[in-house]
């Protein structure tokens, strides 16, 4: 759940400012904002998952 929860403060975080903004074409930039921290985001939390869990086996 925690995860979750970091997952909207940062991309709240991100797309808080192109929101507000005087851009004409903040679509695209919405889309890639939000593609581009949910690929890194989660691809980096579950391999930091799955890279403890073979740290823990090594024990």
């Amino acid at each position: 759940m925690k995860a979750v929860l970091r997952y909207f403060i940062l991309l709240a975080a991100l797309l808080i400012p192109i929101t507000f903004s005087s851009l004409k074409q903040r679509f695209p930039m919405v889309l890639g904002i939000t593609l581009g921290v949910t690929l890194a985001y989660w691809g980096m939390y579950f391999w930091m998952k799955k890279k403890g869990k073979k740290m823990g086996d090594q024990e």
